[in-house]
Order: C-alpha cells, then structure tokens, then sequence
C-alpha cells in the first residue's frame, strides 16, 4: 500500500518538473490523460481482480500486482517521451486496480473482529506515508531521480508478496478446510474457533446445495451466467454494492485526489503562488497520516455509523470554506487576509477527508462484502471507483477553467451530500462484528441456523 501512496504522490513532483522544464513537453490535455489514466487502467485491473481472487487466490493477485509496479517504476525511470510516461502509468495503475481490491479483502479475512476495524485503517495510512515519501523526495530531488528512488523503495513490497500465506477464506471456498484451519489458527491462534467453524459450515451448506443445481445446469457457459445474474438477486450482493458506490464516491469526490494531481492550480487559487507548495503539502501529508491513526483508536472505541456520518459532513463543511474563501479572495471581498487563514483551512478540509472519506470508508467497505461473492463485489465497487475517479481527474482542470477551483468544490459538496444522505438511511453499523454476522444482517437471516437452506432454489443461487 506504501507503493500505491508513492504512485499517487509522484504526480505532483512530475507535473511541476515538465511544467517548468518542458523536458517532455505536456499540454493541459496530454496532463490530463497521464494524471487520469491511472483510472482507465486501475479499472482494467479491477475486471482481472474477481477471476484472480476467487478462482486463483488473494496471494497471486498481491503477487502480480507488486511486479506491475516495479515493471512501472523502471518504465519511468528510462522514459524520455509522453508515450513511455504513459506505459508507465498504465502498467501502475493495473497493479493499483488489482492492489487496492485485494488488499483490503485480505487485512479483512486476515484479523478478528476484535481488530479488523484498525487494521482496515491502516491502509490509507500506508498510502498516505508512500505520498509523503514522493512528496518530501519533491523538495530536494526532480521527477527523474524520484521514479529511481522509488523503484528501490517499492522492493521490499514484492519480497512481503512472495512469502504472504493464502487467505483462509479463500481456502475454505475451495474445499481445503484442513489448509485454512491451520492458516486461520496460525494468523489468530485459536481464540476466534467459533468464527473459523461458522465460516466452514456456511460454505459447506452453500457447496451442497450448488450440487443439486448441478445436474440442472448442464453447460458451464449457463452456470456463468446464472452465477452473474442470480449474485444480482441476492440481498447480501446488491445491498453491499449499492453502499459501496456511495460509500467511494465520497472517497473519490472529497477533494484530496484533486490536490495531490493538480496541485499547482490549486495552491495557486489559495494563496496566488505555488511558492509554498511542497512545503504545504508535506505538512499535510503529516497531519493525513496522524488523522488516519486517530481513526484507527476512534474506531476501536466509538461506533462506525454515527462517526462516519460526523466527519462526512464537517468534510463538505470544509470545502464549502474554501471554495468561499477563494471566492472572496478572487473578489477582494476579505476584510483581513493572511496566509495562517489558508493553511488552517487546507488543514481542516485534509484532516477530514482522511479520517472520514479515506479511512472510514475503507473501513466500512470491506466489511460488507459478502464471503461468497466477495471478488465481484469488490470487482464492480473498484470498477465504479475507477470511473469515478478517471472521471474526477480528467474533468478537474476543465472544470477549473470554466467555474474555477471554488466552483469545482462546490460541485464536489454537492455530491458528497447526496451520497451523506443516502448513507444515512443504507450504512448498517458493523463494529464488533464477525464477517458472518454483518453478511447474515444485510442477507436478512443466518444460513446457518436456517435448515431450509440446505435446499436452496435455484433462482436464488
């Protein structure tokens, strides 16, 4: 995940290099496409996620999405073309799209309830040290020496991938319940038995009653497709996905992708120099890391639910201030300016998105998903994330020249209010909570304590 961060990071120490040097002349349009290709191709890589984790397993995918970034890395550092930048971030961006899908489903299958919560919240903090990394390398090094540094920085990734044991889920789903005891008991020690058995026994009811559908569905291709289209019936799929969708588009729309992939426009807009613009931004990136920790013990105490709906709200708080702050800068409309003003405001709007937009959703999202279907549901959330978020991009400096930086924040509070509102009556609350039982809430009953379902109707599977 620290790669990832240094993948995201490395946009500002790029676009502000080639913007001053034109070593490898760039337009608004061409800036656009390699800041936003990363969501073309991160979806790309969310449609191999669901086949990889379901059919092959969570540790080959961790495995193929490390070499993608080293294979990047190396792309950047002998690129002295807009072509070879734009091989560079297609290559990153499948591994991000394999990466992020997989590896908040792994931490979730990997700990206990008990701990799950923190554990899932250390993903964006990882992300956000791997942002700090290429951004403080920004103050002292160019774009070309950064992407070397950071070929040797994203190394030791690849060794974890190789000696990473296979998800117990995953195992159980196959059938190997002796292997995924033995992982499970290794990963928690046997404190968590009861959950170990509960999965075992829910997926052995499933598996047999898919036996009896067998010999009805003669062709592989008709099973696919029945896979797909009763997966959409269920209640424990579609409600998860529906949440999810929000739950990234106030992940995506917050407004910290925007300043770490334009920040040139926007510090300009804020304090009318990008002077102080590493400076700043590695300030931020301190205070982002410390408010994902602060997540990580707000979660272990305060409820999900009624925190994430806090902080969401004070994130719109947050960029409504500054789009009226730009506003009545441009329109010298401010009885008193200093530049202490922006950056409490820049504070603010960061500490919010990463402990409400960021961690928390991470957090939330990877408890939904339900242990059957759990790579097509995080294939379909990563793919809408990645539209989103090419979308976000790519639209971002248009939108900055035709209702500028306040005006695209506005449109951005807008949309995090709609998706607040439909949180408010969708999120189920799932601290404490074993996996099972947050999948048994949004399915409406348990499928192991339900001895009907041991012959469940095909329509339904």
């Amino acid at each position: 995940m620290i790669s990832y961060g240094m993948v995201i990071g490395f946009n500002a120490s790029l676009f502000s290099d080639l913007r001053k040097s034109r070593e490898i002349p760039l337009d608004k349009d061409s800036e656009s496409w390699l800041a936003s290709l990363i969501g073309i191709t991160t979806l790309i890589g969310c449609l191999f996620t669901s086949l990889i984790i379901d059919r092959i397993g969570r540790r080959p995918a961790l495995l193929i999405s490390s070499i993608l970034i080293v294979i990047g890395w190396i792309t950047f550092s002998l690129a002295s073309s807009f072509p070879a930048l734009l091989m560079a971030k297609i290559s990153q961006g499948m591994s991000i799209g394999l990466g992020t899908t997989m590896g908040g489903i792994l931490i979730a299958e990997y700990s206990s309830p008990k701990y799950r919560g923190s554990f899932i919240a250390t993903i964006p903090a990882a992300i956000l040290v791997g942002i700090l990394a290429s951004h403080s390398l920004g103050l002292f090094y160019n774009w070309f020496q950064i992407a070397i540094i950071l070929l040797f920085c994203s190394l030791p990734g690849l060794i974890i991938a190789v000696f990473t044991p296979e998800s117990p889920t995953f195992l159980a789903t196959k059938g190997r319940y002796d292997e995924c005891r033995k992982v499970f008991r290794w990963l928690r020690g046997s404190e968590d038995d009861d959950e170990l058995e509960k999965m075992i026994e829910a997926d052995m009811i499933v598996k047999e009653a898919k036996k009896s559908c067998r010999n009805n569905v003669s062709k592989l291709i008709k099973q696919n497709l029945m896979y797909f289209i009763t997966s959409f019936k269920k209640r424990e799929f579609y409600i998860p996905v529906f949440i999810v969708i929000h739950l990234n588009a106030i992940k995506e729309f917050s407004g910290a992708i925007v300043h770490d992939s334009y920040p040139m426009d926007i510090y300009t807009a804020l304090y009318g120099t990008d002077i102080y613009m590493f400076k700043v931004i590695a300030s931020l990136d301190l205070q982002k890391i410390f408010a994902t920790f602060l997540t990580i013990y707000l979660t272990s105490g305060i409820r999900r639910r009624p925190l994430y709906l806090t902080l969401v709200g004070l994130n719109i708080l947050s960029l409504l201030c500054e789009a009226g702050y730009i506003y009545a800068r441009r329109h010298n409309l401010l009885p008193f300016d200093h530049i202490a003003i922006v950056i409490c405001l820049q504070h603010f709007h960061m500490f919010t998105s990463g402990v409400g937009a960021t961690s928390l959703t991470a957090i939330i999202s990877n408890e939904l998903y339900p242990m059957q279907n759990r790579g097509l549901c995080g294939m379909i959330c990563s793919a809408i994330l990645s539209i989103y978020m090419f979308v976000n991009i790519k639209s971002a400096p248009y939108l900055f020249s035709l209702i500028g930086v306040d005006g695209t924040f506005c449109v951005y509070a807008v949309l995090l209010l709609y998706s607040l509102v439909v949180s408010y009556y969708m999120v189920p609350e799932t601290k404490d909570k074993t996996l099972q039982e947050i999948e048994d809430k949004l399915r409406g009953y348990s499928i192991a304590r339900r001895g009907e379902t041991l012959k469940l109707k095909d329509a339904e599977l």
